[in-house]
């Protein structure tokens, strides 16, 4: 959860709102946090630090297909 966020990887979001969200980070500053879709639907959005309860790197995305039981 402390991995340094860096553009381009992705990101768990937790909104103030509780709504969480996995993206791809474009750029943040001190106010705000730049945010591109994984998929096409959404797009792009820029964010607010205010409306931001977290941020933290993502180690990795496994597709349900290569989860072996």
């Amino acid at each position: 959860p402390h991995h340094r966020l860096v553009p381009g990887e992705y990101v768990v979001v937790k909104l103030a709102s509780g709504e969480s969200l996995i993206k791809e980070l474009l750029y943040e500053n001190a106010e705000e946090v730049s945010l591109m879709s994984i998929n096409d639907t959404f797009g792009r959005t820029t964010l607010h630090r205010s409306e931001i309860s977290s941020i933290h790197y993502v180690g990795g995305i496994v597709p349900p297909s290569q989860i072996k039981t």
